[in-house]
């Protein structure tokens, strides 16, 4: 009786333990409304998208772990990086070289902050973002 008892729960107590992955979106489309250009000799100045070499609309694509250079995919600015991701922040972060980048999204508002940095110089860059499908 007992071994028909456990023979039954068995398929709900696998079903229980078995892994669940979280619910992440697997892509933010981001606009990059400002950037700058900061050094330690001069500090921090706003330059254009394009003296940065940092595109207006970027994609952070959280299963790829990377950030692409187009809303709708296209090559990795850098390379692949890691990912921490819980209900309120997306942190990304990779490298290329002696470059490294980073991302960070607020998930409930959307706002973004990201850099770009090697040895003498940093971007930095403020924008906002939304779950892409």
């Amino acid at each position: 009786m007992r071994l028909l008892k456990l023979a039954a729960l068995a398929p709900l107590a696998a079903f229980a333990l078995s892994p669940v992955t979280a619910h992440a979106a697997p892509k933010y489309a981001c606009a990059v409304h400002e950037v700058f250009e900061c050094t330690a000799v001069s500090g921090c100045k706003r330059v254009k998208h394009s003296e940065a070499g940092i595109p207006p609309m970027v994609t952070l694509n959280v299963k790829e772990k990377g950030l692409f250079s187009g809303l709708f995919g296209g090559v990795n600015l850098l390379e692949k990086g890691d990912v921490y991701e819980d209900e309120k922040v997306l942190i990304m972060r990779g490298r290329k070289g002696l470059q490294t980048w980073t991302a960070v999204v607020e998930k409930p508002s959307g706002a973004m902050s990201g850099t770009i940095a090697q040895a003498g110089r940093a971007y930095t860059q403020f924008g906002s973002c939304v779950e892409a499908q």
